[in-house]
């Protein structure tokens, strides 16, 4: 929750000083970041300040010179009063540092940076707050001294020392290192803006809505840049499932076409198949009837001991003779051949005999040479 809140502080900020000497005013700016500090920048209006540095910064004004007073007195609830004696309290910005005992502050008349205070607000800036003096270095004091235009110093989160300094030097050193008048007093007024229970008190109550401003102009760019980037994301992440998509459907696509090619190839090879069928068919090459059919059924039926001589299909009915009709036995095959025994022969006219087509079978002729080889002749006759 608490780096939630932290995003509504600002991470960085245009201190503007202002800086008034016998009725004259010198401008210029610092800004500080949290790891980072600018150069300080000199500018001869604030117009050309504003100009140079844009409306999206948050800024701060801290005033110093002439017209400022500051203070160390008891923490009393009317210790304003007792300051200025006779004049409105409203009419002055405060700025203090309060140990519950006592109190430092500077302050100074509201008229002096009213004409800034315009500008300003007739440009839209960001202006969260308003100081005066030294006072906001208190902020990063922890039981040391520092010294600036004052000589400033806590102890045990006290006030221990709060005085005019004999000289004013150019650059202070704080914590190991050097730093400007400007650089450690925007340091600490940045670090106000930053700590959970700001210590130091700018009293103008007319920018606590500049501060409001300020925090729902951030919660915008913030939510509007997570925004962007989500709405970026989800496009990116889109574009990229969408060709993925594509490619996918394309490959489907090329899957689908060899597919039908495929399917469009069985299809002619089924037609190619169904014709030839027919074709087989229709030439009577698997009919009984088929002279190629009864050679085929002999002849895987032959035993290797078993030798052909001849293989008579539908014998001639008598001798070929001129001028007269040729007739043939249709119904009878005539085999010759020889065998190592009758066995062999039997068993091969046992297994002829079953055949669907086959009537009987003669045995015409049998002659045992002398080889060991016997001749033979058989008569098929085929069914009608």
């Amino acid at each position: 929750m608490s780096f939630y809140n932290n995003i509504w502080r600002p991470r960085k900020m245009a201190i503007l000083f202002l800086h008034f000497t016998s009725g004259e005013v010198s401008y210029s700016v610092l800004k500080i970041g949290l790891n980072k500090t600018n150069e300080l920048e000199q500018f001869y209006n604030l117009p050309d300040l504003l100009k140079g540095m844009g409306n999206n910064l948050a800024y701060h004004i801290h005033v110093s010179g002439s017209g400022i007073l500051s203070r160390k007195v008891e923490f009393l609830p009317a210790f304003k009063e007792q300051l200025i004696i006779s004049g409105n309290p409203n009419e002055f910005i405060f700025t203090t540092f309060n140990d519950d005992s006592d109190v430092a502050t500077s302050f100074f008349r509201k008229e002096l940076i009213q004409v800034h205070l315009n500008l300003l607000t007739e440009n839209k800036t960001h202006l969260l707050g308003i100081s005066s003096g030294a006072i906001p270095v208190f902020n990063l004091l922890e039981n040391e001294a520092i010294e600036l235009d004052y000589k400033l110093g806590t102890k045990n989160g006290k006030i221990d020392c709060f005085e005019r300094a004999s000289e004013s030097k150019e650059s202070v050193f704080w914590r190991e290192d050097f730093y400007s008048h400007q650089e450690i007093i925007s340091k600490a007024i940045l670090e106000n803006y930053r700590s959970k229970v700001p210590s130091e008190v700018y009293e103008d109550h007319s920018l606590e809505s500049a501060k409001e401003n300020y925090r729902q102009f951030v919660q915008f760019k913030v939510y509007g840049a997570s925004s962007l980037v989500v709405i970026f994301m989800s496009l990116f992440i889109n574009y990229f499932y969408q060709n993925h998509l594509n490619n996918n459907i394309a490959e489907l696509e090329q899957n689908l076409m060899m597919s039908n090619d495929n399917l469009a190839l069985l299809d002619r090879l089924d037609q190619e198949k169904i014709r030839k069928e027919q074709l087989i068919n229709g030439a009577g090459v698997t009919s009984s009837l088929f002279l190629s059919y009864y050679l085929d059924e002999i002849g895987k039926t032959v035993p290797k001991q078993i030798q052909l001589h001849e293989l008579k299909l539908f014998p001639l009915d008598g001798k070929i003779k001129n001028k007269q009709k040729v007739t043939v036995k249709q119904e009878q095959i005539l085999i010759e051949g020889t065998t190592i025994g009758n066995e062999v022969l039997d068993n091969w006219i046992e297994k002829m005999d079953r055949f669907e087509w086959v009537r009987s079978i003669e045995l015409l002729n049998y002659l045992e040479g002398s080889d060991h080889r016997a001749e033979f002749k058989i008569l098929i006759n085929q069914n009608n």
